[in-house]
């Protein structure tokens, strides 16, 4: 069933991806930002750390309380529903594919334009990244940052190669730590404005990626 939603969005202009357990889940969605999340309650195996529904609906709620994603869950009918700490649409299974493209258009609606099309801009005299009439202020290093992953659109950037070239840092001791909080707050901050913040990507065990 994952493998058959998964295609079924990707073919309509979606992006997606799956997630076998809800500890991949939650390692996932620590490193990335979806509109949306269709979360089936029951239908997943355990995993490394035996996560149940529980759980993730717990750590859903911590997680990304500031700014939840739409949510809709998947339920067996006639299965008792759960208290889900980030509320959404309840489909009901066995249910056609449409239904879910049909609450996935009223939660986020089309599949959205590329940034190219957003006219995304950054002021480095203001520290102001805009996108229409939308706009939010960055601190210094976020500016930089940013603009340093502007410049190299496309390429994967190592988290020590991050600290030397924007905070002209030789010492990598506590790269990683120190990379991820400032690439979470941009991404934060690129939502405001894009509405999504993957336009920075995380490519494992290797960096990040701006993709305009």
């Amino acid at each position: 069933m994952r493998a058959a939603v998964a295609e079924y969005l990707r073919e309509r202009g979606y992006d997606a991806a799956t997630a076998g357990s809800y500890d991949q889940a939650m390692e996932v969605l620590g490193e990335r930002w979806f509109d949306a999340l269709v979360v089936d309650v029951q239908g997943l195996p355990r995993g490394e750390s035996g996560a149940t529904f529980a759980q993730f609906n717990q750590w859903l709620a911590l997680a990304l309380h500031r700014q939840p994603p739409s949510m809709i869950y998947l339920l067996h009918k006639g299965a008792r529903r759960p208290h889900f700490r980030i509320e959404g649409a309840v489909i009901k299974k066995p249910f056609p594919l449409e239904a879910l493209g049909e609450a996935l258009r009223e939660c986020v609606g089309l599949p959205g334009r590329d940034h190219r099309e957003r006219g995304l801009d950054l002021d480095l005299a203001s520290n102001t990244l805009r996108c229409g009439e939308r706009q939010v202020h960055l601190t210094n290093i976020e500016a930089t940052l940013l603009a340093y992953l502007m410049e190299h659109e496309g390429e994967t950037l190592h988290p020590r190669e991050l600290l030397v070239d924007v905070w002209q840092y030789h010492d990598a001791a506590g790269a990683s730590t120190l990379v991820r909080a400032h690439v979470s707050n941009l991404r934060r901050k690129l939502r405001e404005v894009l509405g999504t913040g993957d336009a920075i990507q995380t490519i494992r065990g290797k960096g990040y990626r701006f993709i305009a």
